[in-house]
């Protein structure tokens, strides 16, 4: 069920998790263990954090569902209706952390000297621009999820990290004093990119038509989207917070401590990350459409095949650490 999906989706996912190990690599390279690396760090992952957070597990857990064996147009109606709520949710919380810019830099990167926290505040602003665009592309990547473009999910990651290790490259080889400023650039243009990419795979019948309202575009009850976001935001949120504290550790602490977390992250993504997005929508559908026994199979299949993975992961990793571990130092 899984084995032609499967094939291309984990090509794509390794393609776009390696990419973003290369990304990582680069940013060590560049800036080190630094204090500067705790600004780059903090500017380049809050976005998407805080989409993923907030937004893009709670869409696909409440969203996937809700759409299972609906017409395009219900589909487009309600994620116009949800697209409207996370811009503006996404502008308000821009303007946010805007305002509390300064705070939010000691809270979330303790240990930075006096000295850079100006540079950290600023990047902070480029992070508050790129926030509705990547709240938006959560919701965009939802509905290729829901499509099952798993060519177009994983596609969008590789276009932010390609943008990005561009950028990284040039802020450091033309202008190393004006690295925020090219890296906030860099960043936006990685948010928009990824939408052009988004859109440019989207349904061509994604428009909604002028008809479909009232309860044909109702969204779900807000408990369940309030229970959508704790399930997957929680788990995001415990690594973050030890981020954060860990960044009181003193200058550098928190671009060390994400360096590893990524090592560490990469066979976990890769093992259930993949299984997820390729049984999710199967597994709606069939329970939208009552057959239990499709269900049932389907997730018997998800446990196997996350499990094989996992393991296989865990032994690579057992085995290449040492050397990725090497590669992510700045000589």
């Amino acid at each position: 069920m899984f084995l032609k999906a499967g094939a291309l989706s984990l090509a794509l996912l390794l393609a776009s998790r390696l990419l973003g190990l290369l990304r990582e690599s680069a940013q060590a390279a560049a800036f080190g263990a630094s204090g500067l690396a705790d600004v780059v760090v903090l500017m380049l992952t809050l976005p998407d954090w805080l989409a993923g957070f907030l937004a893009s597990g709670a869409l696909a857990y409440v969203l996937v569902p809700a759409w299972a064996g609906q017409g395009a147009a219900h589909v487009a109606a309600t994620q116009r209706r949800v697209a409207t709520g996370l811009v503006v949710a996404g502008g308000v919380m821009a303007v946010l952390l805007v305002l509390l810019r300064a705070p939010a830099a000691q809270w979330l990167a303790g240990g930075l000297p006096a000295a850079q926290l100006p540079a950290a505040a600023q990047g902070l602003i480029w992070s508050a621009l790129a926030l509705p665009a990547a709240l938006l592309a959560s919701l965009w990547a939802t509905r290729l999820q829901h499509e099952r473009d798993f060519t177009g999910m994983y596609g969008a990651n590789l276009v932010v990290n390609v943008v990005l290790i561009a950028t990284i490259v040039l802020a450091v080889s033309l202008a190393p004093a004006d690295s925020i400023w090219l890296l906030g650039a860099g960043l936006l243009g990685a948010m928009l990119a990824r939408l052009a990419w988004l859109r440019w795979r989207a349904p061509s019948g994604a428009a909604p038509a002028a008809n479909v309202e009232g309860p044909n575009a109702a969204l779900p009850a807000p408990p369940i989207w309030l229970w959508a976001a704790l399930s997957a935001g929680l788990p995001l949120a415990l690594p973050f917070a030890a981020r954060s504290l860990a960044s009181h550790g003193g200058e550098g602490a928190l671009a060390t401590f994400n360096y590893a977390w990524k090592l560490v992250e990469l066979p976990l993504v890769l093992a259930i990350q993949l299984v997820a997005t390729l049984a999710f929508p199967r597994i709606a559908t069939a329970m939208a459409a009552g057959d239990t026994q499709a269900s049932a199979a389907a997730v018997r299949m998800a446990l196997a095949l996350a499990w094989v993975l996992a393991c296989a992961a865990a032994a690579a990793l057992i085995a290449g650490a040492p050397a990725l571990g090497g590669c992510c130092r700045k000589p």
